[in-house]
């Protein structure tokens, strides 16, 4: 995969810098904005998988990026349930030695509460770093087929990134070598470049899962 090309590929687009402007100004947006840069980011990928001379979108298709980023919303909002479950529980743990204040007990409980807050933690950052293989893999797979029922074929999410950890790895590597460039640029320019971070990050993964995803058009299997 070409990091360096993920960077600067916008700047070959004779348009960028509307392109770019128009994801700035939408990040603003109370949370449409987000879900739209986030289908803008699928239609990026969706585009250097095609092929296609212009990889950076316009912003003509508002209504698709709504329903692309709509999906994978959803599609991450279902994966975390469990987590705030778990959140919730490690929660009430810390009541536990509330509970028992003043009595004989109250040593256990505070023994208790701390222990089930621990095992919950490891939990969720268990659960945490399975949800995101499975959604990879689902991601991966959605730019071919964008239908909702793709991020949920576990089996076949998790083929796909075992049998290709190697490049998965290294794809999520370059996306956060793109949140320390983000975060290096905003603290030189005291915090005003963090305005452009939302934008770079989401055309920068766009670009990378394209590649990505080209590079195992050969192993993807199709969603049924």
């Amino acid at each position: 995969m070409d990091f360096v090309r993920a960077l600067t590929f916008p700047f070959d687009d004779d348009e960028w810098l509307k392109k770019l402007g128009i994801a700035t100004l939408i990040q603003f947006i109370p949370i449409l904005g987000q879900i739209v840069l986030q289908g803008w980011s699928v239609e990026i990928s969706q585009r250097v998988k095609r092929g296609s001379p212009e990889p950076l979108p316009g912003w003509d298709q508002f209504g698709e990026y709504v329903g692309k980023g709509f999906t994978v919303f959803i599609a991450n909002l279902i994966y975390q349930i469990p987590t705030v479950i778990f959140a919730c529980l490690a929660s009430f743990s810390w009541i536990l030695p509330a509970m028992g204040a003043g009595s004989d007990g109250e040593g256990f409980l505070a023994a208790l509460g701390v222990g089930a807050v621990v095992c919950l933690s490891c939990v969720i950052f268990l659960y945490a770093i399975a949800a995101a293989i499975v959604f990879f893999g689902g991601y991966v797979r959605y730019i071919d087929n964008p239908q909702l029922g793709v991020f949920f074929q576990f089996g076949d999410n998790i083929a796909l990134v075992r049998n290709n950890i190697g490049e998965f790895g290294m794809a999520i590597l370059y996306v956060l070598l793109a949140g320390l460039i983000v975060g290096a640029i905003s603290g030189i320019t005291a915090g005003i470049g963090s305005i452009l971070a939302t934008p770079f990050i989401m055309y920068v993964m766009g670009h990378i899962l394209g590649q990505l995803a080209t590079r195992l058009s050969a192993n993807l299997r199709p969603a049924v």
